[in-house]
């Protein structure tokens, strides 16, 4: 009997359940590398299974040769600057596992969707878990840990893991009413965790993306949307590139601390963005690869690891190639949900909005980033699919 891949609910499922638990949990902040061992072996293996899917249908897109392109560019440059290569090799791993996975199901993504949101609700409640049986990690403020969390491995990282799930949970009520049962708790955990642990970024954020979801007018929803990617790219513009040096703009300052209200170093990171302005310079066009803490420290600064900015982040992993074919990946995804006028095109659009927002201040992990890129890219097909089988 003939096995038709193509046509698999279970396998493509578990592919995909083994990709998001990979990408969001992090077992080593809790020191067991033995489960981050087990985990990461299983990456491989479906990783290698993906691999040979492809080769099997001798197809490619040309997105997904862009990507691996981006993926060996930063590979290049890691090589080449002696940066943390290992780290992103793993890292390239999962991207094409993603990739591959979506490309080869392309006709049949259902079942890619459900082991996505298994996977990241797992990865929320067992943060949850985590957080309430242990309570010394953000109840008191003397013995409060930044890092330890299993979701992400820092207090400010779990925010993408939990709009991540929010959003998956959101676009699962187009395939099942089942999922109503989980969206409201997901979305009560998602508000409260970020709250607890002292991530205002993420909590404001989450809060936003729930509260633009709820919109019932799609046109307002997306003026919404619009108008905060539009304040997202002048704060890019404007502040971050200018690093420490909107200190010294009277009318940055006022408005910055008199009308935000915020601090004008925003927590130090005018100096992190002004640190990785510095070595950008040395390297503009090919940057320096997957850099480690170590070289964070003694490249940038002391005071913080990574340029806390993800276009800031891209320049360094692999220059100026590196950020234009991340901003590509980026707004082609979204043009292709764009052009999809439902609720849950717009909750994706939303969450990548809010991701947007949130990666002002923070870098996430790469493979999550894929996640929302390639979600949105997919959309329209997945749509097509969904309507079909409910005819």
């Amino acid at each position: 009997m003939q096995v038709r891949l193509r046509e698999l609910n279970f396998f493509p499922a578990v592919l995909m359940l083994i990709f998001a638990l990979q990408s969001t949990l992090n077992f080593n902040a809790i020191e067991r590398q033995d489960l981050s061992y087990i985990l990461l072996a299983l990456t491989l293996v479906a990783t290698l299974f993906s691999i040979y899917l492809i080769v099997r249908s001798r197809k490619l897109s040309k997105m997904d040769m862009y990507i691996i392109f981006f993926l060996m560019i930063v590979a290049f440059s890691s090589l080449v600057h002696g940066t943390d290569i290992k780290s992103w090799v793993y890292m390239s791993l999962s991207v094409i596992l993603l990739r591959a996975t979506f490309f080869y199901y392309q006709d049949h993504l259902r079942p890619l969707i459900i082991g996505l949101t298994i996977g990241f609700n797992i990865g929320v409640y067992v943060q949850l878990y985590q957080l309430v049986t242990q309570p010394s990690m953000w109840m008191i403020e003397e013995t409060k840990d930044v890092v330890g969390y299993i979701l992400g491995g820092n207090y400010n990282t779990i925010g993408v893991g939990l709009l991540i799930a929010l959003v998956f949970n959101f676009l699962c009520l187009q395939i099942s009413k089942f999922f109503y049962v989980l969206v409201i708790p997901t979305a009560i955990v998602c508000i409260a965790m970020p709250i607890m642990v002292g991530s205002m970024t993420s909590a404001t954020s989450i809060i936003l993306f729930i509260l633009v979801c709820l919109i019932p007018v799609m046109r307002i929803r997306r003026i919404v949307m619009g108008s905060i990617t539009l304040s997202t790219i002048l704060f890019q513009i404007l502040v971050c590139f200018n690093g420490k040096g909107i200190e010294n703009n009277k009318f940055m300052v006022w408005f910055i601390e008199d009308v935000l209200g915020k601090d004008i170093t925003f927590t130090n990171r005018t100096q992190l963005w002004d640190a990785a302005l510095r070595v950008i310079v040395d390297s503009p066009i090919w940057g320096y690869g997957f850099p480690d803490k170590i070289w964070y420290l003694s490249k940038m600064s002391s005071h913080a690891i990574g340029p806390h900015n993800i276009l800031l982040g891209m320049l360094i992993y692999g220059g100026i190639i590196a950020a234009l074919l991340y901003l590509y990946f980026l707004i082609y995804s979204c043009i292709q949900t764009f052009r999809v006028q439902n609720f849950w095109a717009d909750c994706i659009l939303a969450g990548i909005t809010m991701l947007c927002l949130m990666m002002l201040m923070e870098v996430y992990p790469v493979a999550l980033i894929f996640v929302f890129i390639t979600i949105a890219e997919y959309y329209p097909r997945l749509k097509k699919q969904l309507v079909t089988s409910n005819e």
